[in-house]
């Protein structure tokens, strides 16, 4: 959406929320894909429905992150950083590995602590 984001189908919340129904396919996801296009009907009669300070795209992208997130991924990431050693005194690479588990784990990388 971001190389579209002039395009009216990136402006309007309720074609953005459309347009990321449509590429989610599979039987993982095709009842949560119907329930959220009977919801965004809903949402189109009654425009209400919608908090305050918020539209359609960002409360479909919350739900969505709230029914396919995996909440195990912080606690792994938190293992792997724990278990991280350097190799072959390759620091550009421990590095990167430290990087990568730190956002994964949610990890303030300025804190000292966590250094």
């Amino acid at each position: 959406m971001l190389m579209n984001y002039k395009a009216d189908i990136a402006k309007d919340p309720i074609m953005h929320s459309i347009y990321f129904l449509l590429l989610l396919e599979g039987p993982k996801c095709e009842g949560w894909v119907d329930a959220a296009d009977r919801w965004l009907c809903h949402v189109v009669e009654d425009p209400s429905m919608i908090p305050q300070r918020s539209n359609t795209w960002k409360e479909l992208e919350k739900c969505f992150k709230e029914a396919f997130s995996d909440y195990a991924e912080r606690e792994r990431a938190q293992d792997k950083l724990k278990k991280l050693k350097m190799k072959n005194n390759n620091l550009d690479e421990y590095l990167a590995a430290f990087e990568t588990q730190a956002l994964c784990a949610d990890i303030d990388m300025n804190d000292h602590t966590n250094l």
